[in-house]
């Protein structure tokens, strides 16, 4: 059985925005990623920074993007490393976006 890292906190990485959010630094294990608002066309995608300091678009279960063009959103079971992650907002005119990324410790 594999052993995971444990992390029971819940982090807000969107908080009533339109655009893309701030990096929040989190402890690494396995995760819940939810979102909600008003998309208006736009696309919003969870992305975590490498130890180079490029934005990465994570990929679950078999290469697929965690990000949305539809709210309400949730993906469980993903699998993060310790670091920053934050949320990115692309096109369109969104608004009120909340966006959660709750630990599964």
């Amino acid at each position: 059985m594999t052993i995971r890292r444990a992390d029971d906190n819940s982090y807000a990485l969107l908080s009533n925005a339109s655009a893309t959010g701030a990096a929040v630094n989190i402890r690494g294990g396995q995760y819940t990623f939810s979102a909600e608002g008003t998309i208006g066309g736009a696309t919003i995608a969870l992305q975590v920074q490498s130890p180079n300091g490029t934005w990465e678009t994570v990929s679950v279960f078999s290469n697929s993007a965690a990000s949305t063009t539809t709210l309400p959103y949730a993906l469980t079971g993903i699998d993060l490393p310790a670091g920053a992650v934050r949320v990115s907002v692309t096109g369109g005119t969104p608004s009120a976006l909340f966006a959660y990324l709750v630990g599964l410790g």
